[in-house]
């Protein structure tokens, strides 16, 4: 017998309760959660979402609902809009417009090859992995909602425009057979270890709105008693030397230097115009030890660069709001936009190199971050970013010899730190965990290139090289 409404009404009061207890579950535990709405049914998935931000503290919720019509979208990796809404710690994001459902709708309609469709299933099961390792709370719920149901909604829009806004004839696509069974394999095929989909029908708002907040609850409320996930493989004990063996220190003359310069800066200002024009985005990575001089080769590498395209993002400890989130979020929300170029002076290697060397980070927490960083570069060629990463080598001696001239200089002197001296005494540890962090995230899509540095002037040129020829190899 179906509960009489008074009988609803207490149990819908339960569920908010229950829903606030979590809530606050979440906040004690410093846990941030992402609710994922799926479904064919997108009036259902957007009411629900509005009874969840009632039902929760919605001064700690936020939606995040792309539009694959916005313009914004464009030319960006496929899971860069959910990154930007990545719940901080206490908080919680809800999904509508979720990842899989866009991804079965594009393969419904054609839209997505097969090997098209297995990268982006095996980026979906990462992704929501990636999330649950870092302490988020994954919850998943799927609405149903058949044929009929959805022509006659769709019918209805046509004489009102409350609903018109979401609901279109194209909210037919996944209740047809076989896009319908092609949707229950892709369902499995993309969701994460342990992170299934909780499938719910739809139908009348009450009900359905109670069926889904208590499998909600449920879900949040057994996130924090999972078991962790299986333990990342540290490096293993592969030979040394690859940074020694890019020891050598080749010279520039100052006439030959100034001469090159020149010519390479002309050339990449033309390339990086042709990359414009084409809405192709650019991802330069410097990464080398202290006073290594990835400070000049950026200045180098700006200087006939179009200043409305380009943005240097010095890379420092994160802020106390980076820290609330995955730590990629703060890289993440800093990827340029098509035609444009972002240049990182240091960047989120520092997970492997220094939150490795110093500590910050937990073994199991660094350890898993090769395939996570391998896995954020693959997003950006995936959307068509040409992304290079270079390592400017530095021996012992000659930054020591760069330390000294730093206090020496009026214009250097605020550079030095005590942190720096520091820093030498762990220079073979930095060293190892650099080579471990070249050899496992060096990729086709996101090579490394090793310049030597011991002469400024040669890496700057070589710096300059490097992005040229990347950019030309897309362009020219």
């Amino acid at each position: 017998m179906a509960p009489t409404r008074s009988a609803l009404d207490r149990a819908r009061s339960a569920l908010h309760l229950r829903l606030l207890t979590a809530q606050r579950r979440l906040t004690t535990e410093r846990r941030g959660a992402v609710i994922v709405i799926g479904g064919n049914d997108r009036l259902g998935a957007s009411e629900l979402a509005n009874q969840l931000t009632e039902w929760f503290d919605s001064r700690t919720v936020r939606i995040c609902a792309p539009d694959d019509r916005c313009p914004t979208l464009a030319g960006r990796p496929f899971l860069w809009p959910y990154w930007q809404q990545v719940p901080a710690q206490g908080q919680i994001t809800i999904v509508v417009s979720d990842w899989l459902t866009r991804t079965a709708i594009a393969a419904a309609e054609g839209k997505l090859g097969n090997g098209q469709l297995r990268a982006r299933l095996k980026a979906l099961r990462q992704f929501e992995e990636m999330l649950a390792a870092d302490g988020t709370t994954v919850a998943k719920v799927w609405l149903d909602a058949s044929e009929k149901l959805l022509r006659k909604r769709s019918r209805e829009a046509e004489d009102t425009e409350t609903e018109g806004w979401v609901v279109d004839p194209t909210d037919l696509t996944l209740a047809k057979p076989k896009a319908y069974a092609l949707t229950r394999a892709l369902r499995v095929q993309g969701a994460g270890k342990n992170l299934g989909w909780k499938v719910l029908t739809a139908g009348e708002p009450k009900h359905r709105d109670l069926h889904a907040g208590l499998a909600i609850a449920d879900q949040l409320m057994q996130a924090s008693r999972r078991k962790p996930a299986a333990k990342a493989k540290k490096p293993g004990s592969r030979p040394r030397g690859l940074l020694e063996s890019a020891a050598a220190h080749p010279t520039l003359e100052k006439k030959e230097y100034s001469s090159q310069v020149a010519k390479l800066q002309a050339r990449l200002g033309r390339l990086s115009r042709l990359a414009t024009r084409r809405g192709i985005a650019t991802v330069v990575v410097l990464e080398g030890p202290d006073a290594a001089g990835k400070g000049g080769a950026i200045r180098r590498l700006c200087g006939k660069l179009d200043a409305a395209h380009y943005h240097v993002h010095p890379t420092s400890a994160p802020s106390p709001e980076e820290k609330s989130r995955h730590y990629l979020w703060r890289f993440w929300t800093k990827t340029p936009e098509p035609g444009h170029v972002a240049i990182f002076d240091r960047s989120w290697y520092g997970r492997v190199v220094v939150e490795r060397v110093e500590g910050f980070a937990p073994e199991q927490a660094w350890a898993r971050a090769y395939a996570e960083l391998n896995d954020f570069e693959a997003r950006l060629a995936e959307a068509g970013a040409v992304v290079l990463k270079l390592w400017i080598n530095l021996s012992k001696e000659e930054q020591l010899r760069r330390f000294h001239a730093r206090e020496e200089s009026p214009h250097k002197r605020h550079k030095m730190t005590p942190e720096d001296y520091r820093n030498r005494k762990k220079w073979d540890d930095n060293l190892r965990a650099a080579e471990d962090m070249i050899a496992r995230t060096d990729t086709p899509h996101a090579p490394w290139i090793v310049v030597s540095g011991d002469d400024k002037r040669h890496a700057r040129v070589a710096v300059l090289k490097a992005v040229c020829r990347a950019l030309a190899d897309r362009v020219d």
